[in-house]
């Protein structure tokens, strides 16, 4: 009896990586420019530092704002290792699941340029998101990144489509207050390998890239914002002045006013909000009234 081994050969499989992958596929927490659960979208920009290898053409951070875009030239781009913080018409707020989605304009699936996310509730304190990068060699300059070997970064997503942010995910900190979050920061990655994860990996992506070198920002949406109350800070007398300060948005102007009696309120002036931090104050002098009350009304964007 002859015995026939029979050897079966099979084409070897690319092993996808932990995270969620590619737009419109099973997990992918991708979000539609369209999608009916966007509430806001960026309204200025409060800082912008290029980085390298950026074309005069890419410097227009004022396509950063408004709703996303299909066109891939409604950027700014910000250059090797360069960095925009963004505002917007009211603060971000926690709710469920993803808070904001950010917008890079990538022509592909695996064509992307990563970003450092970062949030800040007074413009001082910065937080950054957890990231991941599984990516495990050097990628060229129009070279592939598997989104599903990268998490916390933006850009994981094909123009169209913003990779989505959820506050709950940063730890709890007395210099962060996720109800009232004013900025929002990118900072581009040059992808060679010397910058890290929150792991200590390197985090590759195409590099070099020249003329529109880096992160190109499309736009960023809001799914969940404060447009609540706000506190006043500080009031008091000092040297001769009354000074005043409150909870501010860097895109509102507010109104001061003041009355004697608690009903007669009269304007006293209107005060632009800081484009920096996320407090404003104003000054003015003393009254010599006996009483003199005073309050702040928030004027629409």
């Amino acid at each position: 009896m002859e015995h026939h081994l029979t050897l079966l050969f099979l084409p070897t499989l690319a092993l996808a990586g932990p995270y969620p992958g590619v737009a419109g596929t099973t997990g992918s927490g991708a979000i539609s420019k369209s999608d009916p659960a966007i509430v806001a979208w960026a309204a200025g920009h409060s800082e912008i530092i290029y980085g390298s290898d950026v074309d005069a053409t890419w410097r227009t951070p004022i396509k950063a704002t408004g709703p996303a875009a299909d066109d891939v030239y409604d950027i700014v781009c910000l250059g090797n290792g360069g960095r925009i913080t963004i505002y917007f018409p009211h603060p971000i707020a926690a709710g469920p699941g993803p808070d904001f989605a950010v917008f890079e304009n990538s022509f592909s699936h695996t064509f992307l340029e990563l970003a450092f996310v970062e949030v800040s509730s007074d413009g001082v304190h910065f937080h950054r998101f957890a990231n991941d990068s599984l990516t495990a060699s050097p990628v060229g300059a129009f070279g592939s990144v598997d989104p599903t070997n990268i998490s916390g970064f933006a850009g994981k997503y094909m123009q169209g489509h913003g990779t989505p942010f959820d506050l709950a995910d940063l730890p709890a900190d007395p210099t962060l207050d996720k109800q009232r979050i004013i900025f929002v920061r990118l900072i581009d990655i040059i992808g060679d390998g010397n910058t890290k994860d929150s792991s200590g990996d390197p985090i590759y992506d195409p590099t070099p890239t020249i003329g529109s070198g880096g992160f190109d920002l499309d736009a960023i949406a809001v799914l969940h914002q404060d447009d609540g109350p706000f506190a006043i800070t500080r009031h008091g007398f000092n040297a001769g002045n009354y000074r005043l300060e409150w909870q501010s948005n860097p895109a509102s102007s507010y109104r001061v006013e003041t009355c004697t009696d608690l009903e007669d309120w009269k304007p006293a002036a209107t005060v632009p909000a800081s484009a920096t931090t996320g407090l404003t104050d104003w000054t003015t002098a003393a009254s010599n009234d006996p009483k003199r009350f005073w309050r702040v009304i928030r004027l629409a964007p």
